[in-house]
């Protein structure tokens, strides 16, 4: 009875919060980010790249196409 008092009473952690809590913008540009490495194809891989890049210079998020370009 008490494991389970406990885990309903958890603290939410940093990431949590994050994660919950994460902009729609950053939402959409980290799932084309995750479209463009998961996809096999060449066609799929230019679609997704250009995606993700337009969406980062749409939001004005030039600093996370930077950072997950190289």
């Amino acid at each position: 009875m008490y494991g389970l008092m406990y885990n309903y009473y958890r603290m939410l952690t940093k990431e949590d919060i994050e994660r919950i809590y994460k902009p729609k913008e950053i939402k959409r540009i980290d799932n084309a980010k995750k479209a463009c490495k998961n996809s096999t194809s060449n066609w799929a891989k230019n679609y997704w790249f250009n995606v993700f890049e337009k969406l980062c210079k749409k939001y004005g998020r030039m600093d996370i196409y930077r950072r997950d370009i190289h």
